[in-house]
Parts: C-alpha cells; sequence; structure tokens
C-alpha cells in the first residue's frame, strides 16, 4: 500500500511539473535583410564622413554601411543594409531607423528623407 501511494505521489508531481512548466516561445529562424535610404544635408570633411560610417556600423543589425556625399550640394546619402530576425514575441529587438536620424543630429548633419525596402526574407 505504501509503494502505491509513493508511486502515486510521485506520477502527480510529474504531471503538476509538466502542467506549470513554462511554455517555450515560439523560435523563429526566418531572417529579413533590409536597405535603409537616408538622406542628409550639411557641410562635411572626409574625416567626419568616416567617423558618421563607423557610428552607423556599431548599430545592433547593421551589416554593411555606404555614404554618398556631393561636396558641392552639401548633401548626401547613406545606404545601410540590415539583418535581424524575424518578430516572434514581444521582447524580441528589431533595428529602429529613428537611430540614423540621432546620429545625423548628433554629427552635425540634417537628416532629410528616410525609405527602405526589403531585400529578402528568408527561412
Amino acid at each position: 500500500m505504501r509503494f502505491i501511494k509513493i508511486l502515486a505521489f510521485a506520477a502527480m508531481s510529474l504531471l503538476a511539473t509538466s502542467v506549470f512548466a513554462q511554455e517555450q516561445k515560439p523560435r523563429s529562424d526566418k531572417e529579413l535583410v533590409t536597405m535603409h535610404y537616408y538622406s542628409f544635408q550639411g557641410q562635411a570633411s572626409p574625416q567626419q564622413l568616416e567617423f558618421l560610417q563607423q557610428e552607423l556600423s556599431n548599430m545592433e543589425f547593421v551589416t554593411e554601411v555606404k555614404i554618398e556625399y556631393k561636396a558641392e550640394k552639401s548633401a548626401g546619402q547613406i545606404r545601410l543594409i540590415t539583418r535581424e530576425k524575424a518578430i516572434v514575441s514581444e521582447g524580441d529587438k528589431q533595428f529602429n531607423p529613428v537611430n540614423i536620424k540621432r546620429t545625423f543630429i548628433n554629427k552635425g548633419f540634417n537628416p532629410v528623407e528616410y525609405h527602405r525596402e526589403a531585400i529578402s526574407n528568408n527561412p
């Protein structure tokens, strides 16, 4: 009789543990690759443009940065590529283009126009 009680207690404990165990969040291996374009205005030396490129390159999810600048017009455009995992839950991070704008302003440039396009949504 004692053996049956112990066995029943063990079975109940196992059942309770599995019922109250944390649910694992769904995992997504889907990768989003996006091209971001942002035009800007302002006087810039080659050194300032290099610092701008380094700062943009250090942003999370950024894999590539190219800057085109025309000194005679005091205007330029950045092309920035990001790679990030698809968002599957509330706590997942994603790239925020507002950070590009902040970087422009902090470096003394005027952000003008932003747009982006998806390059791929590979699984």
